[in-house]
């Protein structure tokens, strides 16, 4: 399939082949929302140990409910994309979805 698009640094209008299968295209924009979504919790500083951490309730009970409440913010966005994701018709629908990270909390 022939797409037009424009590119966003020189703003010319370029001509693509888009040669995947709607699932396909799906998988892939559904694998990047997820890289996008972990990448976001590390960016936050909440590592896989401060993550166990707060689970376990070793932090103050603050800390422990700001980093539960900003995985869960991240984990509900891409909820939201996910279901933009499957319910998409098309390959560039699948592709327009885009995670938008959470503000990340004061005293993580």
């Amino acid at each position: 399939m022939k797409v037009l698009k424009t590119d966003t640094r020189t703003g010319q209008v370029v001509e693509i082949i888009d040669n995947r299968t709607l699932n396909d295209a799906k998988k892939m924009q559904n694998s990047a929302i997820r890289y996008f979504c972990s990448e976001s919790i590390l960016n936050a500083g909440l590592d896989t140990a401060t993550q166990q951490n707060a689970a376990l309730g070793i932090y103050s009970p603050e800390r422990c409910g700001a980093i539960k409440n900003y995985i869960a913010a991240c984990r509900n966005e891409y909820l939201r994309c996910k279901a933009l994701i499957l319910a998409a018709t098309t390959n560039e629908m699948a592709d327009s979805v885009t995670f938008i990270a959470p503000p990340v909390p004061e005293g993580l």
